[in-house]
């Protein structure tokens, strides 16, 4: 079916709809987790979705919708309903850019102190002690460092995370199973300043809401794994679909650093951000980043030590929700701060008591466990 020539809005699923008829969903018919899912991954009402590339049996079918291309089943696409885009389209041509902000992304360049062990032990002696007046207490490293931050590294897939990874650790890292997961996950090692960071590469995710192992590792090391700080990586060209990690991770831990990337693409398609005023908006530092060419990286470690020591207070944005949810947390809130006040649990009261209203039950059951226990030690009656 296509939209061409169409006068009335007719509402169809959108697996009925013909390749390249671009089109504009109306509402989901899916329920609960497939629902959410969806919403996840960017097929919100409102959006303009195009049907790109249907695979030779016909299923499944790449979407292009908010900037990424998404591949969905026949009873996914089912489940959304559409309509023909009747909305004014915007000129990409138009001149309305920030060239600050393509020049921000010239601010840093790759870190000459980001020195890994295997690096430096192939550095001459002279070599060695030039290195040394840039990076105080780099001589003398051998062997697997000992860090003094951990940084876990999280963003919706293919926003460059694995690249800015690759670029601040070098050589220094390696893949492994996580513990109890046959999910591969990267460490890696980066010295800024004289100081080693451990980072995680973790899973690329679009929620904290898990539907998958890859997920299910990168929520559980973001919410208990205590990370000193989490960067999240963001694609400057696409940025509103990956701003809903950023708030869902806004909610979890305030010591968290927006890395922009990308922004010399978003540059070359006229694409102008405030970047003061979205990290005035979101509470947390927004810095500019081109992983793959290294720039920007100096002051991301920058703004990363300065938020891991406290010398950066954020102050994140807490989204509110309606009367009847914002109700029960207020409501049950104040005991759950009671009982993590007996465990060692830094998760904030407010997002567990979200989390244990909302309908993902692994997570749920998670921290029933957590609380449960606190209970018990402390002698508590639930």
């Amino acid at each position: 079916m296509t939209f061409r020539g169409t006068n009335a809005v007719e509402e169809v699923s959108l697996s009925s709809v013909s390749t390249y008829a671009t089109c504009r969903i109306s509402r989901l018919a899916s329920k609960d987790q497939a629902r959410r899912r969806l919403l996840h991954i960017g097929f919100v009402p409102g959006a303009q979705v195009t049907p790109i590339r249907r695979s030779p049996t016909g299923d499944p079918t790449a979407y292009s919708v908010r900037g990424a291309m998404v591949a969905l089943r026949r009873e996914q696409a089912d489940e959304i309903m559409v309509t023909p885009d009747v909305a004014p389209s915007h000129d990409s041509e138009s001149p309305d850019n920030d060239i600050n902000t393509h020049r921000a992304c010239h601010l840093g360049q790759v870190p000459a102190c980001l020195i890994t062990p295997d690096n430096l032990n192939r550095l001459t002696h002279r070599a060695r002690i030039r290195l040394a007046y840039r990076v105080p207490g780099v001589m003398g490293i051998r062997g697997k460092p000992t860090p003094r931050y951990t940084v876990a590294l999280a963003g919706n897939p293919n926003t460059g995370k694995s690249a800015l990874f690759n670029a601040l650790t070098g050589l220094n890292q390696h893949t492994g199973n996580w513990p109890g997961k046959t999910v591969r996950v990267a460490e890696g090692f980066s010295m800024h300043k004289g100081a080693w960071f451990r980072l995680i590469d973790l899973p690329g995710t679009y929620s904290l809401l898990a539907s998958s192992k890859e997920e299910e590792v990168a929520r559980d090391f973001i919410c208990f794994g205590a990370p000193d700080v989490t960067v999240v990586v963001t694609d400057a060209t696409c940025l509103e679909r990956n701003l809903d990690l950023v708030l869902e991770i806004l909610e979890v831990t305030s010591r968290v650093v927006v890395a922009l990337n990308l922004v010399d693409e978003a540059y070359r398609k006229k694409i102008s951000i405030d970047i003061q005023g979205l990290s005035s908006s979101l509470g947390v530092p927004v810095v500019p980043t081109v992983a793959r060419l290294g720039r920007g990286l100096r002051r991301l470690m920058d703004t990363v030590q300065a938020v891991a020591d406290r010398h950066i207070v954020t102050d994140p944005l807490q989204p509110k929700y309606d009367e009847r949810v914002e109700g029960i947390v207020n409501l049950i809130e104040p005991w759950i701060e009671n009982v993590i006040q007996r465990d060692s649990c830094s998760l904030p009261p407010r997002w567990i008591a979200l989390r244990l209203l909302d309908g993902d039950p692994e997570l749920r059951e998670e921290l029933f466990e957590r609380l449960t226990r606190a209970v018990s030690e402390g002698g508590m009656s639930a």
